[in-house]
Parts: structure tokens; sequence; C-alpha cells
């Protein structure tokens, strides 16, 4: 498996660094319960930290959870996937550590598109028909006679069979893909202080989907979008209704609800799919919409805007569906609004100044809030093939009303043009920096929307894969002086500088290893591109670039890259790197590119998982899938490392905030709910005092698909001490920028490191 090479600029010795992994892949098992594999595992290599480092408490007690007791804390060994060692370039402290999970039973192993953090901790995990073709018996051949294979005929157990494009979206067999993961049984200290054991049980859970058909059409959650609503429900809206052949897809006309329940009592009750949660009765809207964004308004309304409409064939829908919980009547819940004739809409205004093509909302499209009420679309977005290329420097506000009657308008603006043409697959967030509320945007795909070109494939004239990070500088919104748009600017090569220097070892022989401080690369060049990637904003207001590659689906950017704030820097100057720093953390093992995830959860760990760089095949006789490698789709097991087809090995990110050398400090107050502009006082052991440097943050629970969180946003709370270990703080009010739902509440020591979150309701 190729990974990225570190590129140094003043050394030309040995580049091979430290080497540090908390990855498990349970030593003889892969899989739980009787049905084990038992896989051989490889002599562990040696990995080295400085002579005289002092692991963290954290590190010691996860080391003794997963390997037991280690006598010299310098030399560290590991256990690997079979086939595959691990290597690592730094200390943990340094560029965090990687806990590789127990692959999930056989029954239970699936891709992770669609993420969604539950008010219980929990994370769903939903796929629908999961991206794959299909093979068809061919009843009258006989195997004896051999195959064609350029007509996708294959011979299995047997018998002939030829692969076709696409699914039935409408079997309830097909679309069943959902599971739950339990963070409990990944915690390997929290394990071993009940007595229990990392990996003798999976932390992955299937459980039921939703309904394949309702009201004659079909209900597959593949490629829909997904948001919490106020009361920890999750709302999906559309998803696929039809999916090749070749590149002809129609958005589905479903909306979903999921309502979870608590976690299960006892193991007997985990069976029962009602302890996890239940689907409600699809409800019919009034478009299709398949790649849709929805948006949370400041009651706990949802918006969706865009996704490619149902009965005909590639086309943007106009329609923005609107789910409003509070209404009182079921024609004042589901509203929709046409938008394509409203004044200075996407749907009225020119792409560009070369052609008369009207511009639209690109499918996905990245909008975010803004601190004056309105929301602006960006213009970056998840378009797909064969749709016009959205080539655009358009960015748009656009604001919702509610009369009297409960009935919701909609007005747009025209917004500042961008810097750069707009893209598609790269990620976006909020800056948890920014008073204001700036945006981000990184990377991406310019001038395609084929996310298989690529080195391997084939070139696209104009087709290039940016390392720029693009910056909506937002207006004040206390200021009189005018200027409301805010402006774009851009670092073209954001990604592909790396600023920090890190602890390296410069010597060849590892037992007596030589550190210097050294940079990671002055310029990573080409490994700077990024396509697919996720940005996740940590409790320490630092963002963790990760997953993705220099290509969509290829040249997998196996190093995620962390963004510090630097408050000596301009955040307004491409030149000051737009107010960051940036360092390479530890790499992934995993190929992480199309259909990848990445969720921050309460105990400050990112989960990551997925990975989906080509299709498999599902049998339509017995329902087997089989995983494509390399164009054969027998070549290696069910989600096993070699093959790239669907991910099913998942993986917690520690940051290097966790192995910091103070003491983690802890919310002891219990506290479930909070309400707009009032106060609150918690206990919290191990803080940093009075006059110090921390802080207190809400971050609202993600909701990922398809490189982009679309509710990801940090909240910085006011507070103060009232006494050493009591902390009052209060909760904002504005409603439109922190809409009402479930938040992780995080407390940060002066020296950054973050507590567990208490999951609290903002109401």
């Amino acid at each position: 498996m190729q990974k990225l090479p570190m590129i140094f600029s003043d050394t030309s010795k040995k580049l091979l660094a430290v080497f540090l992994t908390f990855a498990i892949a349970f030593m003889a098992t892969f899989c739980m319960g009787a049905n084990s594999e038992t896989l051989a595992a490889p002599a562990p290599d040696p990995s080295i930290c400085p002579w005289n480092r002092t692991p963290s408490q954290f590190e010691r007690d996860l080391r003794n959870a997963l390997i037991g007791e280690f006598s010299n804390p310098n030399v560290l060994t590991f256990s690997s996937v079979p086939g595959q060692p691990l290597q690592y370039e730094g200390c943990p402290e340094e560029m965090g550590a990687w806990l590789l999970l127990p692959m999930p039973d056989e029954s239970d192993r699936m891709q992770a598109v669609h993420t969604i953090l539950l008010p219980n901790g929990k994370v769903l995990i939903v796929n629908g028909s999961s991206n794959r073709n299909r093979f068809e018996k061919l009843e009258d051949r006989n195997p004896e006679d051999g195959v064609d294979p350029y007509k996708g005929e294959i011979i299995f157990e047997n018998a002939v069979y030829i692969m076709k494009d696409g699914v039935d979206t409408r079997n309830s067999q097909v679309v069943d893909n959902t599971s739950i993961f339990d963070p409990e049984l990944a915690d390997p200290i929290a394990l071993k202080e009940k007595g229990q054991n990392f990996g003798d049980r999976s932390p992955f859970t299937r459980i039921s989907s939703p309904v394949g058909e309702s009201e004659g059409e079909p209900n597959d959650l593949f490629c829909s979008g997904h948001l919490q609503l106020p009361n920890g429900d999750v709302l999906f809206i559309g998803g696929s209704r039809v999916y090749y052949p070749g590149s002809q897809f129609q958005g589905s006309k479903q909306a979903n609800i999921y309502h979870p329940y608590p976690q299960c009592l006892d193991e007997h009750d985990c069976d029962d799919d009602n302890k996890w949660g239940k689907w409600e009765t699809p409800h019919l809207l009034e478009d299709g919409h398949w790649y849709p964004t929805l948006v949370p308004l400041d009651d706990g309304t949802i918006a969706a805007f865009s996704g490619l409409g149902a009965e005909d064939f590639d086309r943007v829908s106009s329609i923005v569906e609107i789910y409003d919980p509070n209404a009182t009547t079921e024609e004042k819940k589901w509203q929709h609004i046409d938008i394509s004739q409203l004044p200075n809409s996407p749907f009225k205004k020119r792409m560009n100044s070369q052609t008369f093509i009207k511009d639209s909302i690109d499918l996905y499209p990245r909008i975010f809030p803004t601190k004056d009420g309105r929301f602006l679309i960006t213009g970056d977005g998840g378009g797909k093939t064969p749709l016009t290329v959205h080539k655009s420097t358009n960015s748009y506000f656009v604001k919702f009303e509610k009369d009297a009657d409960g009935i919701y308008s909609m007005t747009f603006e025209p917004g500042p043009q961008r810097k750069a043409v707009s893209k598609v697959y790269g990620t976006a967030s909020l800056d948890p920096n920014s008073e204001n509320g700036d945006v981000l945007l990184y990377g991406g795909i310019i001038g395609t929307n084929d996310i298989s070109f690529g080195p391997g494939k084939y070139a696209i004239r104009g087709a290039s894969i940016p390392a720029s990070v693009e910056r909506w500088i937002a207006p004040d919104p206390n200021s009189d002086s005018g200027g409301k748009l805010g402006e774009w600017v851009i670092d073209e090569d954001f990604l592909a500088r790396i600023d920090e220097d890190i602890l390296q070892n410069s010597s060849d022989d590892y037992k007596n290893p030589q550190y210097e401080y050294v940079k990671q690369s002055s310029n990573l060049g080409r490994f700077g591109k990024r396509a697919m990637e996720l940005a996740v904003i940590l409790p320490t207001k630092q963002i963790l670039v990760v997953n993705g590659g220099n290509y969509a689906e290829h040249l997998p950017a196996y190093h995620p890259t962390l963004l510090t704030p630097n408050s000596d820097k301009d955040p307004t100057k491409p030149e000051e790197h737009l107010g960051f720093d940036t360092k390479l953390m530890n790499p992934d093992i995993q190929p992480r590119l199309y259909h990848n995830t990445a969720i921050l959860l309460p105990d400050a760990s990112v989960l990551v998982m997925g990975g989906n760089n080509s299709r498999a095949a599902r049998f339509v006789d017995s329902g087997k899938v089989e995983l494509d490698t390399f164009n054969d789709f027998f070549v290696t097991p069910k989600g096993f490392i070699s093959n790239t087809a669907e991910i099913y090995q998942h993986s917690l990110y520690y940051p290097p905030y966790l192995f910091g050398q103070s003491e983690r400090p802890a919310i002891n107050t219990e506290l479930t709910e909070i309400h707009y502009g009032e106060s609150q006082t918690i206990s919290v052991s191990n803080a940093s005092g009075f006059g110090t440097n921390d802080s207190m943050v809400l971050i609202k629970a993600g909701s990922v698909t398809h490189s982009f969180d679309n509710g990801q946003r940090l909240v910085d709370l006011d507070k103060n001490y009232t006494t050493e270990r009591e902390i009052s703080f209060t909760v904002p009010t504005d409603r439109h920028f922190s809409p009402p739902g479930y938040y992780m509440l995080f407390y940060v020591n002066a020296e950054g490191k973050p507590s567990k979150a208490k999951i609290v309701k903002l109401s």
C-alpha cells in the first residue's frame, strides 16, 4: 500500500522517523464471537520516542489496557493487520495516535456513508444501497462453456453471472444497511476498569433500516441529506430513486425520521431493534433530492436545498423542502418553496460571463449561517457527472421568514464574488476562531464532476485538484460601516505548506536515536492536493483535516493535517497562512477516499470510517456482496485491508491534546439541558483556575456525509470561576447561529487538554 512520503527540506539522511501506534487487530482474531477467523500476527517492530520522554497518564492507561504494562517507555511494540505493518512517524504528543477498531462481525460489516452522533453518545451509520453493482444469474448458461469477461460475465459457485449497473432501490434487502456504533465498546481503558477486554465484543451492531418502498416510491437513503432535530431525532431527506445504468440518477421523494432510544439495558435486549430506536413511516416530498444539504433554522425547523429531482434524469431540483417540527397541522409541518423564479435566486442568474447557462445550487451545497440571520450559499458542493460543470464564482445569501400563520418564505441576495471557480468534493467548515463566523473551503475538484479521473484512469482537460483554502471574511454584524457582503480571500497553496517543526530521528540506528527539530516539509507539492477530505472542528478550536486523497479516487492522503490558530498571524492574509499553523499527524492505514466519514466523539477522539474508491457487487439471488479489488471481485475476503471497494475496518484517532502531561479535567456535574441566555454553574476537576487561558465550548453533534458535516459548529461560552472548582458559564442567545438541538459541552484546560463532554440539549 503506497503511503504519503514525508518530504524534508534540510536533510538527506534516512527519513524513516519514529513510529508509534495503538492500532489493534486482535493479534489472533479479527472477528468477534464464535465465528472468529484466526489470523497470524507478524512479529512486532520497534518504535522509538526520545529517551527522556515521559508518557502521559492517558498513554500509560491506554497501553496497559491494550497490551499490558511496558517496562521501557522509549521502545514501543505494536500489533498490526496481517501482512500490513503499521508505520508511524512521530510521538503521540506531537502527532496523535490511531486505534484500529475491532472488525465488525461478518453480518454487521458495511460502509459508513452517512454518520450521525445521537443524544445517547452512539453513532448512527446509514448506507442504503451502498453504491453497488449487481450480479444476475444466467440460468441457461453452463459454466463449462466458459464466459466472456468483456461483457461482465463471471463464474461463481459453479454458475454463470453477468454484472450490471446499479441495484433495485425498491428492494428492502438491498437497502438494509444500517448500524449503530457504541463508543463504550471501543474504549479500552473503560473496558479494562469494568473487567472486560477490548475486542471481546464488536462496537458495531446492525439494526433495522426503513422500508424499501412506500406509496409506490423507492425509499433508499443512499446519498440522502440528514440532520438532527431539536429533540434528538434524525431527519433524512431524499436519497436514491434511480442510480445507474450509466451515470443517470434520480432523487428519492421520501423523507424519513429515526427515533433513537436509550442504550440497551443488557446484552440480550440488544437483539430487539426497538431498544436501539425506530423509523417513522416515510413521508412523500414534493420532489426528489439526491445529494441535498439540510440547514437548521432558529426555531428547530429544517430546510433541505438542492439534490437531483425525481422523474427526469440529472435535473437539479429548485424545490426547497421545509420540515417544521413545531407545526400543529400536517400541511404546515411539511412545506416546500420553488425558488426557481425568486428574484436573485441562483436559478435566475447566469453561471458566468462566458455562458448563457443559468446558475443553480450545486449538489450537497456548502451552506452556512451568518451572524446577521442569513445563510451563505458558497457555491461549492458535490457535483456529479454528467451534470454541467459548475464553473461559477457566484455566492449567494438567503434568508427565511415565517409569518403569523406559520408559513415560510425566502429571499435571495447576491453574495461576494469568489476568488476562484467553485469546486466539488472538497470540504468546508466555519472557522471556530472567528467571532464573526468566517467560512473556510478546503481543496476539492475543479473543472469536472467526474470523480474517477486521475492516475491510472484518464486525464480531463482543465480538471485539477487544488491545495487551496478559501476564506470568506464575514462582515462584522455590529458595524454600521456597510460591507455586509464580506469578501473572499484564497491561499492557493494552503494544504501543501507545513509550518510546524517536529521532533524527528535523524539517525539510521534506531537503538541510538539522534533527535532534532526539523521541518516536516517546506512544501508537499502535489501531495498537498486534497479532495474527498473532511474538516473536523476540535474542542481546542483546532481543525483536523482528515481522509481523502490527492485525487478523489486515487493516491490516498493518509496523514491528517492539524490546523492550529496562531494569534500572531492575520487570518485574512494568504501569506500568513490564513491565521493557522499546520502540522502533519500520524497516518491512518486505510485509503479513505470516496464515501469516508469522520466525526468528533464526546471523549474528544475522532471516529474515522469508510472509504469506497470502487464499486462492489451484490448477487441478486443470494444477497452476497463481493468486493472489487482492481476489477477482480474475488481477490480478498470481505472488508479486509488489502481491499478498497468498501472499507469496513474503522479507526479512532486520538489527537495530540490527549497525550499532554497535565491531568485531564472532568466535568463532575450531571447536566442534560441548557437554555438560551441562562447561566449555569458546574464543578470541574483539574480545572486550570482563574486567570488562565482555559475555555468552555459547545460543539454541535455531527452529521456527516460526502465530505461535509451539515451541522458542525463550535460555540464559545463566556465563563468565570465562582470557586476553585466551580465555573459559571452563560448560554448564548443567538438561536440562528446556535440552533436548538444536542451539543457536546467541553471544558478545555490552559494546556489545551479537553475533558470528556457532557451531551446537553440546548432549548
